[in-house]
Formats: C-alpha cells, structure tokens, sequence
C-alpha cells in the first residue's frame, strides 16, 4: 500500500507538538492526564497486537501490575535503582506469559477470552492475599524516585510530573514505532495469516503456536514495561491499580478506534480517555454510556472510527463521480 506524505510528516508533527506540549501548558492535571494517556496508548498497542494473530487479551492489567509490583519490591526490598529494574518489569511479565501461554493458547476464541479474565482474577487476589511480597490490599509504598545524571545535569522525578510525562511520552511513541514497524514487515503478516488461514499458513511449515506464543510474550513484556512507569510516577504499586475493569475500558478503546489498524487503537484510547473526562462527574451512567456505545459502533462502524475514514473517502468520490478500484477500497 502506497504511503503518503501526510502519513509520514502528521505523525511526526504531533509528536513534536506532544514533546513541546509542557512548555506551555503547566497544568498538573492536564499532566497528569497526558501521563495516563500515554499508558493506556501502550496497552492498546499490545492489546491490538494480540488481536492480530486471533486473541483478546483481559488480563493486560495484570501484566500491567506485574511489571509495577517488580519494580516496586525491587527498588523497595532490595534497593536496586529504577533503570536496573526498568528492563526486568518488562522481562518478568514476558516469563509469566510464556508460562501461560503454553498451556492457554491452545484456546481458542471466547475461551482464551475467559481464562484471560480468570486470570486476571487470579493474580488480583495473589497481589491481596500474599502480604509479605506484595503488601496485601494496601500494597507496596512509597516507591522511590528515579533520577538521572547525564552530562553534569540532575533530573528528579520526585522535583516535577514533567519527567514523567517525557518518559511516558517516549515509552509510547518507543512502543508505537516498533508495532508499526512490525506491522508492515514480514512477521506482520504472518501473523495477520494465523488469524485468517491458520490452517493454511500450518501447510506452509511455519509453527502457528509458536507465532502466537511469541505474538503474546512481545505484547505483556511492553504491558509490564507501562507498569514500570506507572508505579512510581503513582508511588504506589496496590491490587487498586489492577482491575478487569481497567481491561475492559482498554479492549473497548481499541474495538472503537478500529481492530484493525494499530492506528485505530490509539485513536480508540484517546477517544475513551476524552470519554472518561466528561462523564467523570456521572459515574453512575458509566456502564450505560459504554454498553451504548459498543453496541453502536458494531452496528454503524464495525471497522471503528478509523475504518469510517475510508468509508467517509469512498462516499465523496462517488458523489465527484470519480471512480473507486478495489485497490482503492482497501
């Protein structure tokens, strides 16, 4: 497919613009707002990748947690820095997902989706129940700030919410590039294959399982890598912060935002983040709110927000009479 040139430079000017943001907007709570967004844009990404290969993933958040638990008992029991325990927020939840993996990607469909939830449920309670690794339901605190010393210069995080909201920006946009990079690329495709001819793409030689396996371990080490940033920017690493809920919300942006597309699914996030926002105050109704717009979406736009861009497209050029090749279409 032909790329185009706004393809390439309106990405890189809205990351310009996010990395220039805090210049000029010194609200904490458009910071903090910003922070959050930017993790839930990780954990749509991977809960996206998963979908490719034919599976969605409920227990992100527990990966998620996974990853901020790490870094919590590491730098708090152990006292290791924040940039040596980083990377092994990332790598615990990916042991974890082999683990599970092996025994639950042989499901397939709805039952994949139910141990997932299981899951999550599971790993929920051990956070409460296990109270000398994990601080049972009050959890892990205070979590120490990370702190950087390049070049004769000192970043504290405890000193400003902006390192946060940089170090979050760039985990996202690290995370955005590399699923894009693997959309377009070979193993992309591959594993859009397994979701569609899994049995043809057997007959080729490649292993399917294997695929999927490595699919899911990629997507829970970055759901762990999220944790990471979360829990000191939080403080706080406590089963409060893990929830099916928080799942749930996560799968709906992506199902909005388009399935299809990883750009769908940061579209979906923002769109729900914006969502949370104005209803924040009608609590209540949030569970009508989300029921109604998930059914609308499947009923008027199954391809999600983004799929209703190329419909929009098609619909102006048969009204200018020019005529839409199948090429066109996809």
């Amino acid at each position: 497919m032909k790329i185009t040139r706004w393809q390439i430079y309106l990405p890189i000017l809205l990351v310009l613009l996010l990395f220039a943001l805090p210049t000029f907007m010194h609200s904490q709570r458009y910071l903090s707002l910003s922070n959050n967004l930017f993790i839930n844009i990780i954990l749509a990404i991977s809960v996206y990748s998963l979908w490719t290969v034919g599976y969605i993933n409920a227990a992100q958040p527990a990966f998620f947690g996974l990853g901020a638990y790490t870094v919590a008992i590491l730098m708090i029991k152990v006292h290791w820095p924040f940039w040596l325990v980083f990377p092994l927020a990332g790598i615990v939840p990916a042991i974890v997902a082999v683990i599970f993996g092996l025994v639950c990607l042989r499901m397939k469909g709805a039952y994949f989706l139910f141990i997932t939830i299981a899951l999550c449920q599971l790993l929920v309670w051990l956070f409460k129940a296990w109270k000398g690794l994990f601080g049972g339901i009050n959890g892990l605190f205070p979590i120490p700030q990370p702190v950087i010393h390049i070049f004769g210069i000192t970043v504290n995080f405890s000193a400003s919410m902006m390192p946060y909201y940089y170090l979050s920006l760039i985990m996202a946009v690290i995370t955005c590039l590399f699923y894009f990079r693997l959309h377009s690329s070979r193993l992309g495709r591959v594993w859009e294959s397994v979701s569609n001819n899994e049995d043809l793409l057997t007959n080729t030689g490649i292993s399917v399982f294997s695929q999927k396996l490595i699919c899911f371990v990629t997507s829970c080490f970055f759901a762990g890598l999220a944790g990471a940033v979360y829990a000191p920017y939080m403080n706080i690493a406590s089963p409060g912060e893990v929830s099916l809920w928080q799942g749930i919300w996560i799968v709906l942006g992506v199902l909005v935002g388009g399935i299809f597309s990883p750009v769908g699914a940061i579209i979906g996030t923002v769109f729900i983040a914006v969502l949370n926002v104005l209803i924040k105050g009608s609590m209540q109704y949030q569970p009508f709110i989300l029921g109604m717009i998930l059914i609308l979406v499947l009923l008027f736009m199954p391809r999600g927000i983004f799929g209703l861009s190329g419909i929009i497209r098609n619909k102006i050029r048969e009204l200018t009479g020019k005529k839409v090749t199948p090429a066109e279409n996809k």
